[in-house]
């Protein structure tokens, strides 16, 4: 069942350049060809899904980012890119030790004919591709076969299809979105998106698409009925693409559905899905298989924005009760290539209600959508729905540490199944090695260094390396990085309290609310006029920078620094902010940067309010 992945050991470093090869070498390997782990096509029986002769059942999750794993509110450039194999990779081997047998992507965006192009779209236009972003499914496809993954492929998006989908298709014509259902020239539009990807041959494995086992079911699109078009229009044309489908690629099945029961499927449609949210689970979920029973399986390929592990438990028991072939939740992310994770709004705060996010096998920054206990439970359904006994927990492999020099400030690669991590540092590669972190979260810090080491000193030379654990054990050391040779340090608060500063004024408050609306980050203190931070840094300082948000094109903060702590002499600063529009409800929101060079001797730092604004990071480097 779960066998562990094979990967190549990376030998004990001292040159960067060495670093950065194994981590080149890394990606290469997992995203080299080799043997499938699926060893059948997924076909249908009547109302049940076959693997071979077996019954085949999952519990499963979303993974809309290992097509594109993409900033939804804000679109910050830097987050909208594909993803790397390696990340894939992380995914899938996330889903495997989950027990998953099945992920779910999101659809393959299509430029708008307004919109300049970008890498991740996957469709310029009509009939025009992107073969860069193409291979990424390439990459996708070859990891789930690795990892014994099915997935179900979206191709489209009728409700969410602010990457492109239904209504981008209709304004490439000039026409008005319900004609994506009716209009001979866009059908023939999404007909050649279909064409495009069931006769694709994968660039990493040589297999056609058509041929490829991983692949469990087409799916023609998201939530495809919230066009609302008149039913038989719909219907026609849902009719239309599932015989279109079949006639290109008799493998694999197709999944429709989503919103609505249908009253008698289309032959050439094999799985009806369901999306759950708000309401009974439970009860939809009986009326659901009702509604199926005899005639197609039910999958509910969408749930989930609950918290409390009992709406979940609940409906878990009656998929495996009432014989649903499976479930996925929405949604999961993985590792980031640069260190921590990818976030789709940040779960510390419940009133993110629409977009959580999970990261397996949960953290305590998830605590308030009780991420762990969900998590859990539907790795214990994902062995139950198979009649299988639950599998105990493996230890995590090793992390990458990715290169840095000067100031030890660094992050790694993480490793999946790792729900902590602990920092080593030596004088020399061969140790002996000292802990001098245990334990660290890499989920506490969002798309920022994980680490900084404050307790060496410049002059000093330091070997690093990391190594990861769970309730099951440590992994492997990862590669080292350095020696390196110590030039200056850098303290900095990411403001998940007040513990690092040495004092605040009372009105300054701890906030991790719509974190969404504020690039992801996870914790800010904000403050009105008037309100101030305080830092005694003993060895000294020699620049600050902060980051914070606001209303944009006014001051909002007055730095200040001190020797002693009784005069303090106004600190020159440069300052630059970035607008971005929300993509829910076309909110402005205003990232500023705030950085300056301090005198030699000051000690003493005080940040002070001059408007309102959310401070969500200050970094005070050392000489």
């Amino acid at each position: 069942m779960d066998k562990v992945p094979v990967r190549r050991s990376l030998l004990v470093l001292a040159a960067w350049a060495v670093t950065i090869a194994l981590v080149k070498g890394s990606i290469a390997a997992q995203s080299a060809p080799a043997r499938s782990e699926l060893q059948h096509f997924i076909t249908r029986r009547g109302d049940n899904l076959i693997d071979g002769d077996e019954e085949f059942r999952f519990v499963g999750a979303n993974m809309p980012g290992l097509v594109l794993p993409y900033d939804y509110w804000l679109g910050i450039p830097e987050r909208m890119v594909l993803p790397t194999p390696w990340e894939q990779a992380d995914g899938l081997e996330s889903l495997r030790r989950m027990g998953a047998g099945c992920t779910r992507t999101w659809n393959l965006p299509i430029r708008h004919p307004k919109a300049e192009r970008q890498a991740w779209h996957y469709v310029w236009g009509p009939g025009e591709f992107n073969e860069e972003a193409f291979k990424t499914l390439d990459h996708l496809l070859a990891a789930a076969n690795r990892h014994g993954v099915r997935i179900m492929l979206d191709l489209t998006a009728d409700c969410g299809d602010y990457l492109g989908g239904v209504g981008t298709y209709a304004a490439h014509r000039g026409k008005p979105r319900p004609a994506f259902f009716s209009d001979p020239q866009i059908k023939d539009d999404f007909k050649a998106l279909v064409r495009h990807v069931l006769s694709r041959v994968n660039t990493v494995t040589g297999t056609p698409y058509k041929d490829d086992k991983a692949i469990l079911a087409w799916q023609f699109g998201n939530e495809m009925d919230c066009t609302k078009p008149d039913p038989k229009v719909q219907a026609a044309w849902q009719a239309e693409m599932a015989a279109y489908v079949k006639q290109l690629d008799p493998n694999h099945l197709v999944a429709y559905g989503q919103r609505f029961l249908p009253a008698e499927p289309d032959p050439n449609v094999d799985i009806v899905v369901q999306h759950f949210y708000g309401g009974d689970w439970v009860s939809w979920c009986r009326r659901a298989r009702a509604a199926t029973e005899g005639k197609r399986p039910l999958v509910v390929s969408e749930f989930g924005m609950k918290t409390g592990v009992e709406p979940y438990q609940g409906v878990l028991d009656e998929v495996i009760r009432n014989g649903t072939a499976g479930i996925m939740v929405w949604s999961m992310y993985f590792h980031h290539r640069d260190g921590g994770f990818w976030w789709h709004a940040i779960p510390t705060d419940r009133s993110e209600g629409l977009m959580f996010s999970y990261h397996w096998p949960g953290f305590d920054i998830g605590s308030r959508i009780d991420e762990r206990p969900i998590l859990h439970a539907l790795r214990e359904a994902s062995f139950r729905i198979r009649g299988l006994p639950v599998e105990p927990r493996r230890p995590p492999e090793a992390p990458e540490l990715l290169p840095f020099d000067r100031v030890p400030m660094f992050s790694w690669r993480g490793s999946a199944g790792a729900s902590g991590y602990d920092v080593q540092r030596a004088g020399d590669a061969a140790g002996p090695w000292e802990t001098i972190a245990a334990n660290l979260s890499d989920a506490e810090v969002a798309y920022r260094p994980l680490y900084s080491d404050t307790t060496a000193r410049p002059g000093e030379k330091w070997c690093y390396r990391v190594i990861a654990r769970n309730e099951a054990g440590a992994s492997a050391a990862s590669n080292v990085v350095g020696p390196v040779g110590i030039e200056g340090l850098c303290i900095v608060d990411e403001l998940r309290d007040f513990n690092l500063a040495e004092k605040n004024t009372e009105g300054l408050k701890l906030v991790n609310a719509a974190n969404s609306y504020y690039g992801e980050y996870l914790y800010r203190a904000k403050g009105e006029a008037g309100e101030a931070l305080r830092y005694r840094v003993p060895f000294g300082m020699s620049r600050v920078r902060l980051w914070a948000w606001g209303p944009p094109a006014q001051p909002h903060y007055r730095l200040s620094v001190s020797t002693d702590g009784h005069r303090f002499e106004p600190l020159a600063v440069e300052s630059s902010e970035t607008t971005y529009t929300a993509n829910r409800g076309g909110q402005k929101v205003t990232q500023m940067r705030v950085e300056g060079e301090v005198p030699p001797g000051m000690k003493l730092l005080e940040i002070k309010w001059v408007g309102p604004s959310e401070l969500d990071r200050v970094e005070i480097h050392s000489p």
